[in-house]
């Protein structure tokens, strides 16, 4: 049987790795958010279309997954809101006038706008 040392141990591992984990992303932290690109990201890239930014930040974000449930295997992409289309969409969008870039996994794609994201969605905020 465990010693009550041991359990505390354990707990204060599981505090710790929680804190670290939810650290990730946050500001001040050196480990950006995998799925989101903040302004200072885009800035310290440079001018580009948000496609190449995605491509060499986040290019997971661009990866089809196949499924056998549908022949679309393409990310959607939102516009401040509105839909714009897949992946060829992101060549359209320059950075000078975007805030931040996030990607939502196909549930939670489906969660906000419905059916018809089985590769998630990438959502394009701009300077408002």
């Amino acid at each position: 049987m465990p010693s009550p040392a041991r359990h505390a141990a354990a707990l204060l591992l599981a505090l710790s790795l929680g804190a670290c984990a939810a650290a990730a992303g946050t500001p001040g932290s050196s480990r950006p958010n995998p799925n989101v690109i903040s302004r200072a990201e885009i800035e310290r890239e440079g001018p580009s279309s948000v496609f190449d930014l995605i491509q060499k930040l986040r290019p997971l974000w661009l990866s089809a997954r196949a499924s056998s449930f549908t022949q679309d295997t393409s990310v959607v992409v939102y516009l401040d809101g509105t839909r714009m289309g897949g992946p060829e969409a992101l060549r359209e969008v320059s950075t000078p006038n975007v805030e931040k870039v996030e990607f939502l996994d196909a549930g939670r794609a489906t969660a906000r706008f419905g059916a018809g994201h089985v590769n998630g969605a990438i959502l394009i905020t701009t300077r408002g």
